[in-house]
């Protein structure tokens, strides 16, 4: 029989981390089970190796938006392997220095690699060695979600995975889904030399944003040479010598659209596959999520779970935060800790970005409350005439009459950058006057939150000096 451990924790990605350094710094002897990479989906096949592509995309496609300018550069060809190369290096070097390294020098974290499977609600089997352990925090994360369709098992398609691993960027990609992913990944193939075409099921992008800002982004896609296609309804894939066929209806109307590859981004479903949930009695919903209580805690009173396992915002950001409200309830039953997260920022990391926080209007009203929105186009904000972009806003909600800052919806460059004053604005309550008063640097992007700041106290009568 192995060791006995405290805590064990599946998993070893960002949540996983987060909860195994908060409990070890505690005196609590961990044993995190990971069957892939140390450091998880984030830092191995997501947030950091396709921010470094899409980085890169944005300084090839800023150096032909400068001719408009009078600066005459001139974008060769991408080099797709040296591209990789770096972005790999990218990868190992976060993964040696933000993860390997910690492992090294943490005494109270052991890492044993394998698939973990339960046994009973008290014992896990990785391998040959069963580990009994007093708590259990599931942290496995999600992985690309494949959608069932005649054809697809005959077809080499993309996910956000595979796409990050190419020898060489295709010359035409169909990208089935219009969310983040579909986004990033698309506008980033298109910078980089790929017809693409976006294929959304619904009748638009992004519906979590303000269509008005989601508008205005669609444009700036078809300006760059995007294609997209909405209320799509994909039906069967037939894989052929010079690439796939997609069969589609198009708004009920038949449409076949051929390209060099396929790429599914439609979303993320829970890795709970084979982990014996049903012998630990762990409950999941009908996604396979598993549920969980606002405490973090499963079906099973010694078993607590966090991050995209456990479905939406599914951001690793917020898996972290809810890590570290699980492990204070792990070790202390009295904690009650809960996780609101309106409180937790996202951003999507095209160009300009989105970002958002808090609740949009119509969240609000929903939830009975009397609410005030302001809409600044980017174009009012002086530094887009400085940085020559002008194509986004900013959009905050306040509660009437107070003023109170609810939420916040941006579309511009650095938004992910600016979101957080407004994160802040509201997890400690702070009202339009609080941000209008507030000296902001000039010029700069985040004096559109101060602008529309402005314009809600001028329409609530609320001090603006």
């Amino acid at each position: 029989m192995a060791q006995h451990y405290g805590l064990v924790i599946l998993g070893s990605g960002t949540t996983a981390f987060a909860a195994a350094r908060q409990a070890a710094a505690k005196g609590v002897r961990v044993l995190m089970v990971e069957q892939s990479h140390l450091g998880g989906t984030c830092v191995n096949w997501g947030c950091v190796p396709s921010k470094t592509l899409i980085d890169k995309a944005e300084l090839y496609f800023a150096a032909r938006r400068g001719r408009d300018w009078g600066l005459n550069l001139e974008a060769g060809q991408p080099d797709a392997a040296t591209l990789m190369r770096l972005k790999k290096e990218a990868v190992e070097t976060v993964r040696q220095t933000h993860y390997q390294k910690e492992l090294a020098n943490s005494a109270n974290i052991d890492l044993v690699h394998g698939r973990g499977r339960f046994v009973s609600p008290r014992e896990i089997r990785v391998g040959d060695e069963t580990f009994p352990f007093d708590k259990m925090l599931i942290a496995v994360g999600g992985r690309p979600r494949v959608v069932s369709m005649p054809g697809l098992n005959q077809c080499h398609y993309l996910t956000s995975y595979s796409a990050l691993h190419l020898e060489e960027f295709p010359e035409s990609v169909l990208m089935l889904g219009g969310g983040v992913i579909a986004l990033e990944m698309g506008q980033m193939f298109a910078r980089f030399g790929t017809q693409v075409i976006i294929l959304e099921r619904g009748d638009r992008l992004l519906r979590e944003f303000d269509l008005r800002l989601t508008r205005t982004f669609a444009d700036i896609l078809r300006g760059e040479g995007i294609h997209i296609m909405t209320e799509v309804e994909a039906e069967r894939v037939e894989s052929r010598p010079e690439g796939i066929c997609l069969y589609s209806t198009v708004k009920g109307a038949p449409v076949g659209l051929c390209a060099e590859r396929l790429m599914l981004a439609v979303g993320t479903c829970p890795a709970t596959d084979d982990l014996g949930l049903e012998k630990a009695g762990v409950a999941c919903d009908e996604n396979g999520f598993i549920t969980v209580d606002d405490q973090l805690r499963t079906s099973v009173e010694n078993i607590w779970a966090a991050g995209d396992v456990t479905g939406p915002p599914l951001i690793a950001p917020a898996g972290a935060r809810e890590a570290l409200v699980a492990v204070e309830n792990i070790l202390d039953p009295n904690a009650g800790r809960t996780i609101d997260h309106t409180l937790s920022p996202m951003a999507v990391f095209v160009d300009p970005e989105f970002a958002t926080v808090g609740l949009t209007t119509d969240q609000a009203r929903q939830k009975g409350l009397d609410v005030e929105e302001a809409y600044i186009d980017l174009a009012r904000v002086p530094k887009a005439h400085v940085m020559g972009r002008f194509e986004g806003g900013f959009l905050l909600v306040a509660k009437r009459p107070s003023g109170r800052v609810l939420g916040c919806q941006i579309l511009a460059p650095r938004a992910a950058d600016i979101i957080h004053e407004v994160t802040l604005a509201v997890r400690f309550g702070l009202t339009v006057s609080d941000l209008t008063t507030t000296v902001h640097v000039y010029p700069s992007l985040s004096d559109g939150v101060r602008m529309a700041a402005r314009e809600l106290c001028q329409r609530m009568n609320l001090p603006i000096v």
